[in-house]
């Protein structure tokens, strides 16, 4: 490997395994940091990793100048002042080309050289994306967080920085359930008249053992929420009917069952197994007769997968969106993700606050105490088989969640079951 000059940097070790996925399954294709390119590969492309958050990866190609400043600039108005600002300054960088200068982190993209066309003909990504898009050139902008749910998402613009749309990238097992559960979940919106809006798919596809999911660029001029907006009770049931709303008692429904089986499969760390078995056991034992409603939940619900354009709400990542589930979660997680995530409020302050924000919405729902009681157990428990499930595919954790979240549902008391109520939960107005 050729010493790298004094004024470029090594890519960060956390680029490894995404560069490693997108660009080295092939073997006429590799990746290196800038200028050391393995012998007999010559630059296809280059990406210069962007400054930012600890805990994600952006990175954007320099194929084009007009491409490379539209993946800073385009959707501006999702972000807030603060990160817009540094964006429109960054993307002027990129399009006057200062940027590429004093950019350090940098990565080569590197074709072999007695590669045949034949070889290339869907090499490196840039080039299956320009089929996918029936496109020429293509600028490609790679975002990819840390922790277990880690899944790179492709923001595709052409030469001159039109957007082209977003790919969704499954590399494990979670990451794959997930890219097929929001295609089904985008397909069966589109299908039906909704007062909400969301990303068109233009197809599910699978490359080099991965799977993507394409879509439709937002339309131009949305604007984000901030996180004032709460989501109302119309919305939700919106959302819920996706799939035939129904009455049923917890314990015999199919959401619940399918927590079940999907504790019983968590076998990353035993004590954590037995900690989720007994949790249920106990919400069984206490609650398993309460009777809910059950629908279509998004599964994501929060301010910043969110935007308003001209009037109409639109809603993306529905990559955890799932039928049967109890009506009113998606009020739960609005707000303990704002509280968690956003707020950075520690777990157990989130989960009081979210069941304390969420209390109108529910009643506006119809829910019976009961019912409205239960919901913030059944968020958690829903939550940590959710982490379970993606630790076990990467084999990170979310330090800020677990263990802690463990020690809260060891916390869920055991009661005897209570009669059902002969009431179902009364839909509004």
């Amino acid at each position: 490997m050729v010493m790298l000059q004094s004024r470029v940097a090594p890519a960060p070790e956390s680029l490894a395994w995404l560069f490693d996925l997108l660009f080295s399954g092939a073997p006429a294709v590799t990746w290196a940091p800038a200028r050391a390119l393995p012998a007999g590969f010559t630059r296809a492309e280059q990406f210069a990793v962007l400054p930012g958050r600890s805990d994600r990866t952006f990175t954007v190609s320099l194929a084009s100048r007009p491409g490379a400043a539209s993946a800073l600039t385009s959707y501006n108005a999702l972000r807030s002042g603060r990160t817009r600002m540094a964006r429109q300054v960054l993307g002027l960088g990129l399009r006057t080309g200062l940027a590429q200068l004093i950019l350090r982190n940098k990565v080569d993209i590197g074709v072999a050289a007695a590669a045949a066309p034949a070889q290339l003909s869907d090499s490196p990504l840039g080039r299956h994306l320009q089929h996918v898009f029936d496109a020429g050139p293509v600028t490609v902008a790679i975002g990819a967080s840390g922790g277990p749910y880690r899944k790179p998402v492709l923001q595709v613009f052409s030469a001159s920085g039109t957007p082209l749309g977003y790919v969704k990238v499954g590399w494990n097992d979670w990451t794959r359930q997930a890219v097929r559960r929001e295609a089904t979940a985008l397909r069966a919106c589109a299908a039906r008249a909704m007062r909400l809006g969301v990303p068109e798919v233009i197809g599910l596809t699978t490359w080099r053992d991965l799977d993507l999911l394409v879509t439709a660029p937002l339309p131009p001029g949305i604007r984000g929420v901030g996180d004032s907006l709460e989501p109302d009770a119309g919305l939700l049931l919106e959302i819920s009917e996706l799939s035939p709303a129904h009455h049923g008692e917890l314990a015999a429904s199919p959401w619940w069952l399918g927590i079940q089986s999907r504790i019983q499969s968590v076998a990353t760390d035993p004590g954590s197994r037995t900690t989720l078995i007994r949790a249920a056991e106990r919400l069984e034992h206490g609650h398993g007769r309460t009777t809910m409603r059950f629908g279509t939940w998004h599964g994501d619900l929060v301010p910043w997968n969110l935007a308003r354009l001209a009037g109409r709400l639109y809603a993306w990542d529905w990559e955890t969106s799932t039928p049967d589930a109890p009506l009113g979660l998606d009020a739960l997680h609005f707000h303990f993700q704002v509280a968690f995530v956003a707020r950075l409020r520690p777990l157990e302050h989130a989960v009081t606050i979210a069941a304390r924000k969420a209390r109108p919405v529910l009643a506006g729902l119809g829910l019976t105490q009961d019912a409205t009681d239960l919901l913030p157990a059944l968020h958690l428990i829903e939550l940590a088989v959710r982490h379970e499930e993606a630790r076990a595919s990467s084999g990170a954790i979310d330090d800020r969640f677990f263990p802690a979240v463990m020690r809260l549902l060891e916390q869920i008391p055991s009661r005897p079951a209570s009669p059902a109520s002969p009431d179902c939960p009364r839909r509004p107005g």
